[in-house]
């Protein structure tokens, strides 16, 4: 499944490189989605030590929720099972 996450994750972050300004629809695996806007991306890590066996760097993007404006994080670990952008389907 890391797979099938890490690629729909890549596809998402290549998409909104070229749709910096879309509204995007993201939808979890119960069907519940999220209206937003892309704020940022940048690499972050599982909070171990470098040197720690597991450690692991990825990227981030962030989005910013249109309803309350409260930012949330999507990485390949917290992917959503759907994401659309102003009503063309990504993945």
């Amino acid at each position: 499944m890391a797979n099938v996450n890490l690629e729909r994750f890549e596809a998402l972050l290549s998409f909104i490189h070229s749709h910096i300004n879309g509204k995007y629809t993201l939808y979890d695996n119960e069907g519940k989605s999220v209206e937003a806007v892309y704020d940022t991306d940048y690499e972050s890590d599982n909070g171990l030590d470098e040197d720690e066996e597991g450690y692991e760097e990825y990227q981030c993007i962030a989005f910013k929720r249109i309803s309350d404006g409260d930012l949330f994080e999507v990485n390949y670990h917290q992917i959503p099972v759907k994401a659309v952008c102003d009503g063309e389907v990504i993945y």
